[in-house]
């Protein structure tokens, strides 16, 4: 049963990014050509990005709790880190109350360890993606603005270090945030390797989740924007 959902989990996070996907598509194409979006549109935009930045946030406290810093090898890293994700490991743990002597977790245990297998889900999904995106078959490869022939996803970097994936974290989320108020076709212009970073991480995120759930034989929803 703890499988089962995990998988439906999974597949759930590629719904979300698959819908993510076709969103940013679907909004550069419009700017492109130069008409604007129908306020129905834009209030679906809204509700879906917002779900992005909930998966993400997600993904960031996966992180936080897979971080160990013997992988760190430089002191600039180190400090980074310690900036941004200080966990108090023994207070995590009274709270999670896996320092409860041995003895059988109860419900509200079982709960927050659910919670926890949620989080670190979610992360492993996003790692995976990162990995995969520098080698997504072109014939995958939609960013409309791509310019190689075939596209590609080749010249983006995964990430090898705390750091580093900590960095890609907060560089989604905060491209997500500015998707919510910022025009499009000026992201384009002033902040594009990060625009294509965003979409090919959701674009990747997507046909992992399409390719596990066919050999699972799960069949995936429509995504919600297919449905306008």
């Amino acid at each position: 049963m703890e499988e089962s959902a995990g998988l439906y989990e999974f597949v759930g996070f590629g719904e979300l990014a698959e819908t993510t996907t076709q969103l940013l598509a679907l909004s550069l194409q419009t700017q492109a050509h130069g008409s604007a979006g129908s306020s129905e549109l834009s209030r679906v935009e809204q509700l879906v990005l917002q779900q992005a930045r909930d998966y993400l946030a997600t993904v960031r406290e996966g992180f936080m709790l897979s971080v160990r810093t013997e992988r760190l090898t430089r002191r600039g890293e180190l400090n980074y880190l310690l900036e941004r994700v200080i966990t108090d490991w023994s207070s995590l743990s009274r709270e999670l109350q896996l320092d409860s002597g041995g003895s059988a977790p109860d419900e509200a245990q079982t709960e927050r360890l659910r919670r926890v297998r949620h989080q670190l889900l979610a992360f492993g999904m996003a790692v995976v993606a990162l990995g995969q995106l520098p080698r997504l078959p072109s014939k995958q490869v939609t960013f409309p603005h791509s310019y190689g022939n075939p596209p590609t996803y080749s010249d983006i970097p995964v990430p090898s270090t705390p750091g580093e994936m900590l960095w890609r974290i907060e560089e989604l989320e905060q491209m997500i945030w500015r998707l919510m108020s910022d025009d499009p076709s000026a992201l384009v212009q002033r902040r594009y390797g990060p625009l294509r970073r965003t979409y090919g991480f959701f674009e990747a995120s997507a046909w992992l989740s399409r390719k596990e759930a066919t050999r699972f034989g799960i069949k995936p929803r429509r995504p919600a924007l297919a449905l306008l």
